[in-house]
């Protein structure tokens, strides 16, 4: 079987670089077919012409190639210096990549209508209380049914049904805002806002390409925030971190291999830009990373989506890796909602408030034996109380 010329031997390697250096020379009658016969290659004659070529200008240049410590060595410092220039190049085209995406948003952005809101009603609001409210999975993009064991449809989700919920969600946060009086509302999306390319058999239920879903759900978001903000009358602060399904996996890679490949990050650019200099919607940076802390009232929020770690143990951990405390671990991942304490501070417990999804069970979901009703999940944070109300919301 023939084969690479990077696939010979040491001594194979130094025994041919010699053939080429005395062909070049004429010092060798051997025509370029037989060598490339002798060593079994797979390249052609012309080929091999050609890279005697550069062999014969290395030797001219003081490099000696016959001599299997010096090949070694100076092979070696070339791979070294090759791999640190690939690193550079690889890290600059991230970057780059990313750069130019921001930019192209950015540009867009520009000829859309401006966005100015006044705040309406801060002063008869509560100053010492907030309101937060967890939302993720919205898994936007993906168009599916699931159905009971007698074929009667549980859940139906498509991008008409997520701006239904979400108005419907919009309408329940203002009758809570209208009871609670608080002084701001703390939305944190726990992630997964995108239904991505996880498994070929997403590509069935994909209601939109992937760019087209990211683009739709960046500016659903932008107008559902213009509206909640005209109901409710007081600051809004936005938070994110970003899921598994966001990542786009290129070129087959498995879960992990691109964290920053994800299309989230591109929605909350989006949207940080477009509420830019706005007072009454922050958008709290253009990114959206995988953990995420937020001071709510002198309390301390975690989020992270919660699809790699034990949650009952990752509240610890991070107290003991960070040195700082840690009050509510805000998740998503499951579909479904869930409280519980896990473990305990000097003076508090570290309380883990896992969200429910925004559109409920999927067909995954389903066949691991986990989902529930979608929904979302608001609390009322006072300050040197900490937790003092949870609204658990149910989304049909």
């Amino acid at each position: 079987m023939s084969r690479l010329i990077e696939e010979l031997s040491r001594q194979e390697m130094q025994a041919i670089i010699q053939e080429m250096l005395d062909k070049r020379n004429r010092n060798n009658d051997k025509k370029w077919i037989e060598i490339v016969e002798d060593y079994d290659l797979e390249c052609s004659p012309e080929v091999l012409r050609k890279l005697s070529v550069g062999v014969n200008f290395a030797s001219d240049a003081g490099m000696k190639l016959g001599s299997g410590d010096n090949l070694d060595r100076n092979y070696a410092e070339r791979q070294k210096l090759y791999d640190l220039q690939r690193k550079i190049r690889q890290d600059m085209r991230e970057l780059s990549r990313t750069e130019l995406i921001c930019e192209h948003i950015d540009s867009a952005i520009q000829s859309l209508p401006k966005i100015d809101m006044q705040i309406k009603r801060a002063s008869l609001n509560n100053s010492n209380c907030s309101l937060v409210l967890g939302i993720g999975d919205f898994h936007y993009g993906a168009d599916f049914k699931v159905a009971d064991l007698y074929g009667k449809v549980i859940n139906k989700y498509n991008s008409f049904v997520f701006e239904n919920r979400m108005r419907t969600l919009l309408t329940k946060i203002v009758d809570i805002v209208d009871k609670e009086k608080p002084n701001e509302l703390v939305i944190m999306i726990v992630g997964d806002m995108i239904d991505g390319l996880l498994r070929q058999s997403q590509l069935q239920r994909l209601e939109y390409g992937v760019v087209e879903s990211t683009m739709k759900l960046a500016e659903t978001l932008t107008y559902w925030l213009i509206s909640l903000e005209e109901e409710i009358g007081i600051p809004i602060r936005v938070y994110s971190v970003r899921g598994n399904h966001g990542e786009i996996r290129p070129l087959g890679s498995k879960a992990g291999q691109f964290p920053e490949e994800n299309m989230e990050r591109i929605v909350m650019h989006y949207l940080f830009a477009r509420f830019l200099g706005q007072e009454s919607v922050k958008i709290a940076q253009n990114d959206s990373p995988m953990v995420q802390v937020v001071n709510v009232c002198g309390y301390q929020f975690l989020l992270t989506h919660g699809q790699d770690s034990s949650i009952e143990s990752m509240a610890k951990d991070c107290v003991n890796l960070y040195h700082k405390p840690i009050d509510v671990f805000m998740v998503g991942h499951l579909h479904k909602s869930q409280s519980f304490v896990s473990g305990i501070m000097p003076d508090t417990n570290i309380y883990v408030e896992r969200i429910p999804s925004l559109c409920g069970v999927d067909p995954y979901a389903q066949s691991k034996g986990y989902g529930a009703l979608p929904g979302a999940t608001a609390m009322t944070i006072e300050e040197g109380l900490g937790i003092k109300c949870v609204y658990p919301i149910v989304l049909k």
